[in-house]
């Protein structure tokens, strides 16, 4: 029953991933056999998808230390919504480009941004599926925007202290 209400949620995490559908199955098989064999080890501290979530995080990086794995392609149900065809156009080059520069970054560092970017958890959601603090996950996706920005040549919007951005301001 466990298997059969999260194996969808759990394959469409590892396709993010993994990007690959054979290597996205191979993870969820791994994850459902690795809580197979831990379930005693579940205390409730959590919901059993966030410690799902938890067991798959850890293989996948398990599994990328063993094996390279392609990159990720994490565009699937990623759209923006614009005005015109021109700008949709532009948003899918900006994500096409930010996904080939997330390549060099580290498996984790990776990770941590795609959850909080692309998944929308929070960052205790983050350092509870990693097993860190919540100050480690700010300051990795602080230093992968921050890679990110400099790569871009985008930079840091500067705000005189105490008071609010004017549009003038904001390059």
């Amino acid at each position: 029953m466990l298997v059969s209400g999260h194996q969808r949620v759990m394959y469409a995490l590892a396709l993010r991933f993994c990007s690959n559908h054979h290597d996205a199955e191979d993870l969820v098989q791994e994850v459902f056999l690795s809580a197979y064999r831990a379930i005693r080890g579940f205390r409730k501290e959590s919901t059993f998808h966030t410690w799902l979530r938890r067991i798959m995080v850890n293989s996948f990086l398990s599994h990328k230390r063993r094996k390279e794995i392609p990159a990720m392609d994490v565009t699937d149900g990623v759209g923006f919504a614009a005005a015109g065809a021109e700008r949709i156009a532009f948003n899918n080059v900006v994500v096409q480009q930010i996904l080939h520069r997330l390549d060099a970054i580290p498996a984790r560092q990776r990770l941590m941004f795609i959850m909080k970017h692309q998944q929308g958890l929070t960052c205790e959601e983050i350092a509870e599926n990693f097993g860190t603090s919540v100050g480690t996950v700010k300051k990795t996706l602080f230093r992968v925007v921050d890679r990110l920005r400099k790569e871009f040549h985008t930079p840091e919007i500067r705000i005189s202290e105490g008071r609010n951005a004017r549009l003038s301001e904001i390059p």
